[in-house]
C-alpha cells in the first residue's frame, strides 16, 4: 500500500476551505518529530481529543520559516 501523504515536494496538505480547514504537515522547519510529540498538549472536547505542538514548538517552526520576521 503506498503512503498517500508522502510526495517529495509536498509537505502540507490541506482539507476544507477556510476558516473551516484543517492542514497536515508531513514535516515542518526547525522541528524534531519524537521532540514535539514527547511535549504535546492534548484538548479534549466532549469524546473528541486534538493532540497539538506545544507553544515553544509551535514559536521555534515559525522562527525558522520565516526568520527575518523575528530577527
Amino acid at each position: 500500500m503506498e503512503n498517500y501523504l508522502y510526495h517529495p515536494s509536498w509537505d502540507v496538505y490541506s482539507f476544507g476551505i477556510p476558516p473551516v480547514s484543517i492542514d497536515i504537515m508531513t514535516s515542518v522547519k526547525g522541528l524534531n518529530f519524537d521532540e514535539c510529540f514527547k511535549s504535546s498538549v492534548l484538548f479534549k472536547d466532549d469524546d473528541l481529543t486534538i493532540r497539538t505542538i506545544n507553544i515553544n514548538h509551535l514559536l521555534a517552526a515559525k522562527r525558522a520559516s520565516s526568520p527575518q520576521r523575528f530577527a
